[in-house]
């Protein structure tokens, strides 16, 4: 059996591995752990390669550094919990909703919008709920300039109206 059928099969029983150094933490139900223990054992140099890897190509693809807890933080920039990202990231879906359906966006523009959004590296999360803030701050006021504007328009009509009588 590989390392990845292996792991497949844990996490089919819920059990999950993480490194911790040199020691590979083993979390899930109990009765699953054990059943699972004697074959982890048997496999640990080439599991402890495999999360080393994994968790290499987690850090390079976000952007970020993964911590013990499981939360990402960037070297320069604020640390992140895995709650934070989640929380952020569904802020950061409901501005670009928002915006979609402000601007009349068509399905499949919203659906890759989205989807990039989603999948991009925690390093884009920021700047992107920056972004998509400022662009509904900018609607908003466009909205109320137009509604200005109206309301300004019809007084002047009003006005001109009491004048020619």
């Amino acid at each position: 059996m590989s390392v990845a059928q292996l792991l497949s099969r844990a996490a089919a029983m819920g059990v999950t591995l993480r490194l911790d150094g040199d020691t590979v933490k083993v979390g899930g139900p109990l009765a699953a752990r054990e059943a699972m223990r004697p074959e982890l054992a048997a496999h640990k140099p080439e599991i402890i390669a495999h999360l080393r890897a994994a968790a290499n190509d987690a850090a390079d693809c976000t952007g970020a550094l993964r911590s013990r807890d499981g939360g990402l933080y960037l070297p320069w920039g604020a640390y992140l919990s895995v709650d934070d990202v989640h929380r952020l990231r569904a802020e950061l879906a409901e501005l670009i909703e928002d915006l979609a359906d402000a601007e009349d966006w068509s399905e499949a523009h919203r659906d890759e919008v989205l989807a990039r959004a989603m999948r991009g590296p925690v390093s884009d999360l920021l700047p992107n709920l920056a972004h998509f803030r400022g662009r509904i701050v900018e609607l908003d006021a466009e909205r109320k300039a137009r509604h200005l504007l109206r309301q300004r328009t019809w007084r002047m009509v009003g006005f001109d109206d009491r004048r020619a009588t």
